[in-house]
């Protein structure tokens, strides 16, 4: 019995250090460079793929989200380099700031 507790909490000790943090918590502020894949101005949603990966989120533009490089939404093109400052919210991705580049 002794035996296999043993075994048991090493097994345990195994999975708490190979399981990564949570990188994002609710109410963090996170950067997400990349390049807008669809932006549709009349569902406050904004699609971009992240920069040298395959990452893909979808935004949702709320009335305190602050523009910069362009006016608002719809002023975003597909493949327009952005950098949009988020906050999770349960299961949503709220836009704080969306910045467009060069």
């Amino acid at each position: 019995m002794t035996r296999h507790r043993g075994t048991v909490l090493v097994g345990l000790v195994i999975v708490f250090l190979l399981t990564p943090p949570r990188l994002v918590r609710a109410g963090d502020v996170v950067d997400f460079p990349g390049t807008v894949i669809s932006a549709d101005a009349a569902a406050n949603k904004l699609a971009v793929k992240k920069d040298g990966g395959g990452t893909r989120f979808s935004f949702t533009m709320t009335e305190k989200t602050r523009f910069q490089g362009v006016s608002g939404l719809k002023d975003l093109k597909k493949d327009d380099h952005v950098v949009v400052q988020y906050q999770v919210e349960g299961s949503k991705y709220l836009a704080v700031t969306v910045t467009k580049g060069k």
